[in-house]
């Protein structure tokens, strides 16, 4: 009887979300898929996402300010990503198949550098849950903490960081037990999704890495 609750409960959250929700949905689930293949076309598809995202958020019946706030932060690392991806070594930009991607390629950071983002991190993420504890969030510092930290991995996607996919993983992981606590059942759904792809294009980008190295060291 519970599981038929839960699957109820999914098909309302499903029948619930307007045309514009779903958009935002499907365009995001479509930008985390060509991103995993490091596909440069994944940057506009995501614009579309967040600023389809950011109207869903405003609008006077939903009112999550906060999230309509943040789809600014991420359309801007859209427009960031796109020109960092397509920049060619002449600074100019391109979509040929040749130079997809442009010429930055797929790196890793040193560990100190993740230690100095990880205590700068739960330093805002700290501050930030505070405010929300005033304004009577739930789960204030969790939620500080996953928008944080996403933040910081959308930046690291922009530059071609190996390890942003194991941010990703561990924010989506975290995001689904929040959304279930909250009985918000089609979002776990789909951050079960992302988490999903977030492995596979860990591996995608860890694969393509080590064939850089093989072939810069011939």
């Amino acid at each position: 009887m519970e599981d038929i609750s839960v699957f109820n409960q999914i098909l309302a959250s499903a029948l619930g979300m307007g045309w514009l929700q779903w958009l935002a949905f499907v365009f995001g689930i479509i930008y985390v898929m060509l991103a995993a293949r490091e596909h440069v076309w994944c940057w506009p598809i995501g614009l579309i996402s967040v600023v389809i995202a950011f109207f869903v958020y405003a609008d006077p019946e939903i009112r999550l300010y906060s999230d309509a706030i943040l789809q600014i932060f991420y359309a801007i690392m859209s427009i960031y990503g796109w020109w960092s991806w397509t920049r060619t070594k002449n600074g100019n930009t391109g979509f040929s198949d040749e130079t997809e991607g442009g010429t930055l390629e797929i790196h890793e950071w040193p560990l100190k550098r993740h230690l100095i983002l990880w205590g700068i991190g739960l330093v805002l993420a700290g501050v930030w849950g505070r405010v929300w504890l005033e304004f009577g969030a739930a789960l204030p510092y969790i939620d500080a903490t996953t928008t944080v930290f996403s933040l910081i991995a959308t930046y690291m996607v922009t530059q071609k960081i190996l390890e942003n996919w194991l941010y990703w993983i561990v924010i989506d992981v975290v995001c689904i037990f929040v959304y279930l606590h909250r009985g918000l059942y089609l979002f776990a759904i789909m951050f079960l999704i992302y988490a999903i792809v977030a492995v596979v294009g860990y591996f995608n980008w860890r694969k393509e890495y080590q064939e850089n190295i093989s072939v810069a060291s011939i």
